[in-house]
């Protein structure tokens, strides 16, 4: 007897998830007839649009060409790079004449993720850490929260190595004609 009431309890609870899993209060299509007619609207929005500006054909790729040019010019080796340091007032302070543009101190030359898998008795997961940098010190990588504001640059004379941190600058491949001296390193 006590079995039977136990499968009967059984039952009516499997009865009763069902039937509650089955009723629909009518929100969840409401919602997503909502979200279908907002998207038919956006798309036949769109292809009036398109239709009154179709894309245009490119034929000279300005852009690209810039590109393309500041890749080979970054490539060029013994190449000088003008570093114009600016107050906050928008007054040139200097430049430094360095062997390449300044380059983010937070850029590494090995990844900085370690992808590792764990098994926390719920089957085994893939999580994304930290992996150290090259001089042994974890630093928070690509995804940091900080604000990577750190530039470093070598001096093209004498090849000391210069970091600027918090500060505005522009950088040019040629020197430009503007009332700025420049900053000397000593050898």
């Amino acid at each position: 007897m006590h079995r039977l009431t136990l499968l009967i309890v059984a039952a009516l609870a499997v009865v009763l998830l069902m039937t509650a899993i089955g009723c629909d209060d009518g929100q969840t299509s409401v919602a997503s007839q909502q979200r279908k007619a907002s998207v038919q609207t956006r798309a036949a929005t769109f292809a009036r649009a398109e239709a009154k500006y179709p894309l245009p054909r490119v034929e000279n790729f300005p852009l690209r060409d810039l590109l393309v040019e500041m890749t080979k010019r970054e490539d060029l080796v013994n190449h000088p790079w003008y570093t114009y340091v600016i107050a906050d007032t928008g007054q040139t302070l200097g430049y430094y004449v360095t062997k390449t543009p300044p380059i983010n101190k937070c850029n590494f030359l090995s990844s900085t993720e370690d992808i590792t898998k764990t098994d926390f008795g719920e089957g085994w997961s893939s999580h994304v850490l930290t992996a150290p940098s090259l001089d042994g010190i974890y630093y928070g990588g690509g995804g940091a929260s900080g604000a990577c504001n750190q530039w470093v640059m070598q001096d093209y004379s004498t090849g000391a190595l210069i970091t600027l941190g918090d500060v505005k600058y522009f950088v040019a491949d040629r020197p430009l004609n503007l009332d700025a001296e420049p900053i000397r390193v000593e050898k």
